[in-house]
């Protein structure tokens, strides 16, 4: 019985965590991806292989890529497109 109960509490917690994560849309993973830009420069890194990860992940979804209006998650290209847009923002290039 106890073996059920935690499998049980176990499943519960997963679910919340689920919910939770699932509340985060396409707004916040443009966020997401500003602020790693910005980290990545103040670290020392090139945020231009952020480009590359974003390209790595068009690749691997196409051609079975889900339309943006029914993702969680913005589409690659414009994800690619915001954070040229941040480099230039944060290295005062824009």
């Amino acid at each position: 019985m106890g073996a059920t109960v935690g499998a049980d509490m176990g499943d519960i917690v997963g679910s919340i965590g689920q919910n939770t994560l699932l509340t985060n849309g396409r707004g916040d993973e443009l966020e997401s991806d500003d602020l790693g830009v910005l980290f990545m420069i103040q670290a020392g890194y090139d945020p231009y292989e952020m480009i590359r990860v974003m390209e790595i992940l068009k690749d691997a979804a196409d051609p079975n890529r889900v339309p943006e209006f029914q993702s969680t998650h913005p589409d690659p290209e414009n994800r690619i497109e915001k954070i040229k847009e941040a480099i230039e923002k944060y290295r005062g290039e824009g």
